[in-house]
C-alpha cells in the first residue's frame, strides 16, 4: 500500500475519531434552568444535540426518583405512564450532517474512505441516522435523577407518545428533500451517577414520507448503553451496548431495513478512561427506494459499521 493510501486509510480516519469519537455516547446536559414547575434543558453530543422545554400540565415538578437498580427503573415507568408532562424539543444529529457535507463538498475524499465495496469509513461512523434535524413534541410522564443541589447525579426518565417531523431525509450520507412524520410509542432515558452511565430506549411507531421515492415504515428498536467505570465483572449487561432496528414496509413489503449494533466497554484505572470498540451492520431491501433513489446492485444495501470510543 503507497504512503498516500495509508494516510487517507489509518491518520485521516484516526484524525476524524479523536474529533469526534472521544465523548460519551449519552447526551451530555450542557445547561438546565428551573421555571417554577417547568424546565429548560440543552444536551450537546456529537450525534445527538437537542433543547427541550418541559411543560407541567398537573403543576406539578419533574419527580425525582432514587432507585438505582435498572430494572426497577423500567418497572417504575411502565407502572406509571400517566400523561404528566409535554416536552417541545428541538433536535440534530452533527455527525451524520457533517458526513453528508463532507460526500457533497468533498466527493474525492469521501470516496478514498472506502475500504471495502461495503465499508466506508465516514458513511461507517455516521450511518443510522436518517434525518439532519427534527422538531418533536412528547406527551408522557417523566421522572429524574437529579438530586437538588448536587452535580454528581443527572438525567431523566421517560415512557409516553412522540410525533416528530421535518424536512429532509438522509441516504447514503446525502440529504434528500422529504416532508416526513414520525409517531412512536417509547420508553427512554439517561442516568448519570458519578462515572457510572447508563442509556435507554425502547420504541415502536410508525414514521410516513411525503417523498414518492422512499417507502413508509413501521419499526421497532431497542437501545441500551452501560458503563460501569469501577465494576470490572464478566457480566455481558455491564460495560456494554446493544442497538437494534427493523423496519417494516406499511403495503405488504416486508422487512426493509436491520440496523445493528453491538460494542463491549473496557475500564482502566491509570489512566481513567474506558475504551469501548462497537461493531455492526446496516441492511436496507432494494425496495426501500424507488424511481431516482433507487441503488443499483445489493451490494450497495450492506454497510458493516464500525465504532470506536473513548470516554473520559
Amino acid at each position: 500500500m503507497s504512503r498516500i493510501k495509508i494516510v487517507r486509510h489509518l491518520i485521516i480516519p484516526l484524525l476524524f475519531f479523536f474529533m469526534f469519537g472521544i465523548r460519551e455516547l449519552q447526551a451530555k446536559s450542557v445547561y438546565q434552568k428551573q421555571i417554577k414547575n417547568n424546565e429548560i434543558e440543552i444536551e450537546a453530543d456529537a450525534y445527538y444535540t437537542s433543547f427541550d422545554y418541559y411543560l407541567s400540565i398537573t403543576n406539578t415538578a419533574i419527580p425525582y426518583y432514587d432507585n438505582a437498580d435498572e430494572f426497577n427503573i423500567y418497572k417504575k415507568l411502565l407502572a406509571d405512564p400517566t400523561p404528566r408532562y409535554l416536552v417541545f424539543e428541538l433536535s440534530s444529529y452533527p455527525l451524520p450532517c457533517i458526513g453528508a457535507l463532507l460526500k457533497k463538498q468533498t466527493p474525492d475524499f469521501y470516496e478514498s474512505m472506502n475500504v471495502t465495496d461495503n465499508f466506508n469509513i465516514i458513511k461507517s461512523i455516521t450511518a443510522g441516522f436518517e434525518e439532519p434535524y427534527a422538531i418533536s413534541l412528547f406527551l408522557g410522564n417523566v421522572i429524574s435523577f437529579k438530586q437538588k443541589d448536587t452535580k454528581d447525579m443527572e438525567g431523566k426518565g421517560y415512557t409516553g407518545f412522540l410525533l416528530s417531523a421535518g424536512n429532509y431525509h438522509i441516504k447514503d450520507n446525502e440529504i434528500i428533500a422529504d416532508n416526513w412524520l414520525e409517531t412512536e410509542l417509547k420508553i427512554k432515558g439517561d442516568k448519570k451517577i458519578l462515572e457510572n452511565k447508563m442509556s435507554w430506549s425502547f420504541r415502536v411507531g410508525a414514521k410516513f414520507h411525503n417523498n414518492d421515492y422512499i417507502k413508509d415504515v413501521l419499526y421497532f428498536s431497542i437501545r441500551r448503553d452501560r458503563t460501569d467505570k469501577d465494576k470490572l465483572n464478566r457480566s455481558p449487561f455491564r460495560n456494554s451496548n446493544i442497538e437494534y432496528t427493523f423496519d417494516l414496509g406499511t403495503k405488504k413489503t416486508g422487512i426493509l431495513r436491520h440496523y445493528f449494533l453491538v460494542g463491549k466497554k473496557i475500564p482502566f484505572n491509570k489512566p481513567k478512561v474506558v475504551v469501548s470498540f462497537g461493531a455492526g451492520f446496516l441492511w436496507e431491501k432494494s425496495d426501500k427506494y424507488t424511481g431516482p433513489l433507487e441503488r443499483t446492485g445489493e451490494i450497495n444495501n450492506f454497510q458493516i459499521l464500525f465504532r470506536p470510543n473513548i470516554e473520559f
